[in-house]
């Protein structure tokens, strides 16, 4: 972290997997000007599984008219899970604990880690940016 950029110059794939990415450092990039971000985490077995857990608004419209049935203007899906995978740390969180994804956003720790099999699960906090987190 903040040791500036790295130029990607070749991405190598097997079998339509990405398996490794050849660059080059560049120490006098900036984060803030570049406009493609990649973070990764070392594959080994101490990572953790998680859901992450985004919530959307229940009404399509922010305010209803009058005599307006708010059956017909609720949303389909207002919960999305994303599987993912974190760092091994993650396996120190309790429940109600509060922490930054690197460029994802704020969670809070619903379901701590119990064991490999059962993911950890972060809700998300809204940050008021977001207009809608199902697209």
């Amino acid at each position: 972290m903040d040791w500036g950029n790295a130029i990607v110059k070749e991405i190598i794939k097997e079998d339509g997997n990405m398996t490794q990415l050849v660059g080059v450092l560049h120490l006098e990039g900036s984060v803030k000007t570049t406009k493609l971000k990649l973070t990764w985490l070392a594959e080994t077995s101490e990572l953790v599984n998680l859901y992450l857990v985004e919530f959307d608004y229940l009404i399509s419209k922010k305010k209803l008219e009058e005599g307006e049935d708010f059956l017909d203007v609720l949303k389909p899906c207002t919960k999305k899970e994303t599987a993912a995978v974190g760092d091994s740390n993650m396996r120190n969180l309790n429940q109600g604990e509060i922490l930054q994804l690197e460029r994802k956003g704020y969670f809070r720790c619903d379901v701590p880690f119990s064991r490999p099999s059962k993911p950890v699960v972060l809700i998300a906090i809204p940050d008021g940016r977001q207009q809608s987190v199902l697209k």
